[in-house]
C-alpha cells in the first residue's frame, strides 16, 4: 500500500512538472516566434481602392426601395487577407507580408519541443517507476531467497521482509504459518514416537499371556490329562483369555481418548456424575463399602464418561490390588478448579512402584490386571487440563487426588 501511494504521488508530481514546463516553454517559444514574425514581416502601403485601375469592385449600394421586378447579380470578389486598413487614414491600405517559412519553422520547433517534453516525461516516469519497483521488490527477493533455503521443518530460520509494508505483512504471515507447521510437525513427531513406544509395550505385554495361552493349548492338544489337571489348564486358558480381552479393552479406550479433543466436551453436573459412578462401582463390587462422602453441586464442562472412568478404575485398583474393603469419594470446587479425592483402606502401593504408578502397563508382579488403570486416570485428568497424584490416605491405604479445570481452556491453534 505504501509503495502504491508513493508511486501515485510521484506520478502526479511528474505530470504537474511536465505540464508547467511545457506551458513555460510554449510561452517562451510563442513570444520568440511573435518577435521573429514581426521582425521579418514586410509592410507595403497599397494604393486606395478607388484609385487603382481595374481594382476589384465591391458590391454596389442597395437601392433604398428595391424593385421586386429587378434582379441584381453581384459577382463574388475574393478578399485579400494581407491587406489591412490603417486606423486614422481612411482609404489607406497596408499589405502585411510575413516570412511564412520562418513561421512554419517556429511551429515545427514548438511541436518538437512538446514531443521532447513528452518523451522526457515518459523516461523520467519510467526511471522513477524502476527505482520504486526495485525498492518494493528488494525485500520480496530477500524473502523468496530465505524461503528457498528452508529444506526441513527441524530448524526454521526467521524470515524478514523489512523495507515495504506489503513484504512485512507477507513475511509475518509466512512466519505464523511456519510456526503452526512447526507446532504440528512437533506434535506429529511426538505422536509417532508415542505410537511406536505404545506398540512396542503392547506387544511386550500381550506376548506373555499369548505365550501362556499357546502353551496351554499345546498341552491340551498333545497330552491326555486327568480331568482335574485338564480343568486346571482350561482355567488358565480362560484366565489368559480374560487378561488379553481386558488389556485390549483398556488399550482401545486409551487409544480413543488419545484422539479426543475439547470439541467433544459437554456441560454436566459433577455430583450427579460421581453419584452414578459410585452406584456402578457398588454393583460391580457388592462386598466393598463404597460411598460419596462430600460433594458440592458444581457445573463443569468435560467428558462425563471420563469422570466415571476415573472413579471406576480407582475403585478397581483399590479392590483388586490393595484388597480394600472401604472406598470413599469426595469432590470440592475452588474458584475455577475442581478436586476429586478417592481414599481406600487397602494395603497401598509399594514404594518402588509409586514413581511409575501412572505409567502404562505398570503393575505388580503376578497382577491379573492390564496395568493401564491409572494410566487411563492420568489421561482423563490431562484431557480436563488437570493432574493426578497419589499420596497416603487417612483410611490407611492410598489417596488418589485429581485436579481438574472446571471449564478447560481450548489451547488448540
Amino acid at each position: 500500500m505504501r509503495v502504491a501511494v508513493v508511486s501515485a504521488v510521484v506520478a502526479a508530481l511528474v505530470a504537474i512538472t511536465l505540464g508547467l514546463t511545457y506551458a513555460a516553454l510554449l510561452k517562451v517559444a510563442g513570444s520568440r516566434q511573435f518577435d521573429q514574425t514581426v521582425s521579418t514581416m514586410r509592410v507595403q502601403v497599397a494604393q486606395r481602392a478607388d484609385d487603382v485601375p481595374g481594382a476589384p469592385l465591391s458590391a454596389p449600394p442597395r437601392p433604398a426601395t428595391p424593385d421586386p421586378s429587378t434582379t441584381i447579380t453581384v459577382p463574388f470578389t475574393p478578399v485579400d487577407t494581407a491587406l489591412a486598413p490603417v486606423q486614422g487614414a481612411p482609404g489607406l491600405l497596408v499589405r502585411l507580408d510575413p516570412d511564412r517559412d520562418l513561421v512554419e519553422a517556429a511551429i515545427t520547433r514548438s511541436q518538437l519541443i512538446g514531443l521532447g517534453i513528452g518523451v522526457g516525461g515518459v523516461l523520467v516516469a519510467a526511471g522513477l517507476g524502476w527505482v520504486l519497483a526495485g525498492f518494493a521488490a528488494r525485500p520480496l527477493r530477500r524473502l523468496a531467497n530465505a524461503t528457498q533455503e528452508i529444506d526441513t521443518l527441524d530448524e526454521l530460520p526467521p524470515l524478514s521482509g523489512r523495507g515495504a509494508r506489503e513484504a512485512e505483512e507477507l513475511s509475518d504471515a509466512i512466519n505464523r504459518m511456519l510456526a503452526r507447521l512447526d507446532t504440528a510437525h512437533g506434535e506429529t513427531r511426538q505422536a509417532l514416537a508415542g505410537a511406536r513406544d505404545f506398540a512396542a509395550v503392547c506387544a511386550h505385554e500381550l506376548r506373555t499371556p499369548l505365550t501362556a495361552l499357546r502353551t496351554d493349548l499345546q498341552v491340551l492338544a498333545g497330552t491326555e490329562l486327568p480331568a482335574e489337571q485338564r480343568g486346571a489348564v482350561l482355567a488358565d486358558v480362560l484366565a489368559a483369555e480374560r487378561q488379553i480381552e481386558h488389556t485390549l479393552t483398556d488399550l482401545e479406550r486409551l487409544a480413543v481418548d488419545e484422539l479426543t479433543d475439547q470439541g467433544a466436551f459437554e456441560s454436566f453436573e459433577l455430583c450427579e456424575t460421581l453419584d452414578r459412578a459410585v452406584q456402578n462401582a457398588r454393583r460391580a463390587q457388592p462386598e466393598v463399602d463404597i460411598s460419596l462422602t462430600a460433594c458440592e453441586p458444581v457445573p463443569m464442562t468435560g467428558l462425563p464418561g471420563g469422570i466415571m472412568l476415573i472413579v471406576t478404575n480407582a475403585v478397581s485398583n483399590a479392590v483388586h490390588h490393595g484388597h480394600a474393603t472401604e472406598v470413599t469419594v469426595a469432590a470440592r470446587a475452588d474458584a475455577d478448579n475442581i478436586e476429586i479425592t478417592i481414599d481406600d483402606n487397602g494395603s497401598g502401593i509399594p514404594e518402588h512402584l509409586s514413581p511409575t504408578a501412572f505409567d502404562r502397563f505398570a503393575k505388580r508382579p503376578g497382577s491379573p490386571g492390564s496395568g493401564l488403570g491409572l494410566a487411563l486416570v492420568r489421561q482423563q485428568a490431562e484431557l480436563h487440563a488437570g493432574t493426578a497424584e497419589l499420596e497416603h490416605s487417612p483410611l490407611g491405604g492410598v489417596r488418589l487426588r485429581v485436579h481438574m479445570a472446571q471449564a478447560p481452556v481450548n489451547t488448540g491453534a
